[in-house]
């Protein structure tokens, strides 16, 4: 008999040693075992509750009558391991030395095969042949306290069998760790999302309009409202909460020598210099990417994606020498940062900083420099994500509200407005940004990613550089491409998308989006390597249609970054 799935009523139905076994999935369902089963625990079932399920057993006898006839044998009422977004954790524990997990298998032995492999590989080699970062212990933090797993758990077990959409956000346990400025966002209309605890405005609700989420696999209610953002962005000056950016200090003796090796690119050379620097893994794919600030002669600042703070912070943390000469500092609640982006950016900021020189000859593209904001010290560093003129100001965060509202006060008559996160991967889109975990990672060669830039072989060792180029030798199976998808009308790639030549698939999406600035629903993907070439013509799986797509050239906004260099 074949195995049924009822997602709308929450159950599977199977053969079972001659008999049908119902397996529901109650919404409500309490948690167990908070403290841990006590030492003598094995198999024990917990007490016969059929009248909590009736609702699901009811629908299966509907569904098959023929289960409604046989009656009851054994009931199995017992723990099920989970965690807060129901996927297992598999890998080191942070911030411990050759310490390894694999637990909250909800699925149990299916997961089994595959975990062990990756496991065994990542405790023998270093690291897994497969990204898993959706499955790494380290994609939660101290933030996930008891209170915080209790909710969530049962919150992801109740939505087993809940139809999953590529935009959703759960609202489970939260608002749990916020910026100062969150209710000013939210009085704007703000719609929030969650990364890694932190609440990040996804997009701006108009007055009028509800600010809520309408969850879709095509474009959904936000769509028409990120690109008024964006086209504020382009044309005035918008705003962008990042303060859940992870960041730390590395200083000492040391901090130089430790950094040229950990990472792919030079070291900024001069006080203020920024550099897109990439660690990459042993085996030369992408691991880790941060944006590096030199401070002084022994002190560097970094900042990377807010979600892999765990991630990031415990590579740099477990390849740091024990000598003593370098130190690490978490300074991620500590700073707050928001972006200002737009032609009209310089304004704002001379208007806010009265001492302030930025222009082009005094404040150049990638470099920063302390100014006051109002009275507040801030560190403005001249570069962000969207591709337009602007700054990211990074500020002790018990200084932001004072930030924030200098900014919205002085920009008024320029058209400041906020954007949010969907706005600004809109835009990082029609610039080819790449991200790490699409983009960037292991699985990839970083020169399958195109990093050529950003990635010096000749620089000296560091890690993955050997490894780099015997992959390079050996030949690469793909290549970095972005897309132009045709006659797209209500969807947008999404990333996992299936690539098609000549019928054959020969390749993946990584992530895509609309470009509102040049009017193309657009992709990045990787393809074979003969194949990368512009104007070549593919087609792209989009909810079961396919759609024609072609090469098209990095950065279709802007490709000179005249705007950016402004």
């Amino acid at each position: 008999m074949p195995l049924l799935r009822d997602s709308d009523n929450g159950w599977y139905l199977r053969e079972e040693a001659g008999g049908l076994i119902l397996g529901p999935y109650e919404y409500g369902a309490p948690v167990c075992y908070v403290d841990g089963p006590s030492d003598d625990s094995e198999y024990e079932l917990f007490q016969e509750d059929l009248e909590r399920i009736e609702d699901h057993i009811e629908s299966a006898m509907f569904r098959v009558p023929a289960f409604g006839e046989v009656g009851v044998k054994k009931v199995y009422n017992g723990a099920i391991a989970y965690t807060p977004d129901g996927n297992p954790i598999i890998g080191p524990a942070p911030g411990l030395k050759n310490f390894w997990l694999s637990e909250g298998h909800s699925f149990g032995v299916t997961a089994a095969g595959g975990a062990g492999w990756q496991l065994a590989e990542w405790i023998v080699e270093g690291e897994p042949t497969i990204d898993m970062t959706g499955v790494d212990p380290r994609r939660y933090g101290n933030y996930a306290t008891e209170s915080y797993l209790i909710e969530k758990n049962e919150e992801a077990y109740a939505n087993v069998f809940t139809i999953h959409y590529p935009d959703e956000e759960r609202e489970g346990a939260r608002p749990l760790r916020t910026a100062p400025c969150y209710d000013r966002m939210k009085a704007l209309g703000a719609v929030f999302g969650a990364k890694f605890g932190w609440e990040r405005p996804n997009w701006f609700a108009p007055e009028g309009v509800p600010q809520e989420d309408h969850w879709s696999f095509r474009r959904s209610n936000w769509f028409e409202h990120i690109g008024n953002e964006v086209k504020n962005t382009t044309e005035n000056v918008g705003l962008l909460d990042m303060s859940a950016f992870a960041k730390c200090r590395i200083s000492g003796a040391g901090a130089e020598a430790f950094l040229d090796n950990l990472i792919a690119n030079r070291i900024p050379k001069k006080v203020g210099r920024v550099n897109l620097c990439h660690a990459l893994a042993e085996s030369g794919g992408v691991h880790s990417e941060f944006t590096i600030i030199r401070e002084n002669d022994q002190s560097f600042y970094l900042v990377s994606a807010g979600a892999l703070q765990a991630v990031d912070h415990d590579w740099l943390k477990k390849h740091m020498p024990e000598d003593g000469s370098v130190q690490f500092s978490n300074i991620t609640n500590a700073v707050g940062v928001l972006v200002v982006a737009g032609p009209k950016s310089r304004q704002l900021m001379e208007r806010v900083c009265p001492r302030g020189d930025f222009s082009n000859e005094a404040f150049p593209w990638l470099s920063s420099k302390w100014v006051d904001v109002g009275r507040a010290p801030t560190l403005a560093a001249r570069v962000n994500y969207v591709g337009e003129l602007g700054w990211e100001l990074h500020h002790p965060i018990e200084y932001q509200n004072h930030i924030f509202d200098a900014l919205m006060a002085a920009g008024e008559d320029l058209g400041i407005k906020p954007f949010g996160i969907r706005a600004m991967d809109a835009m990082r889109m029609e610039k080819s940004y790449r991200m790490v975990g699409t983009e960037l990672s292991i699985e990839y060669a970083a020169f399958e990613s195109h990093l050529e830039r950003f990635v010096i072989p000749n620089k000296g060792s560091f890690i993955g550089r050997d490894k780099l180029v015997e992959w390079q030798q050996k030949g690469f199976a793909n290549s970095l491409v972005t897309l132009e998808i045709k006659d797209v009308d209500d969807a947008d790639v999404i990333g996992g998308n299936p690539i098609y030549h000549d019928g054959k698939m020969v390749g993946r999406a990584t992530s895509g989006n609309y470009g509102f600035r040049v009017g193309k629903s657009l992709a990045m993907a990787m393809v074979p390597p003969s194949l990368d070439a512009e104007g070549t013509e593919f087609e792209v799986d989009i909810l079961g249609k396919r759609f024609a797509a072609v090469v098209i050239a990095e950065s279709p906004f802007d490709p000179n970054n005249e705007r950016l260099r402004a």
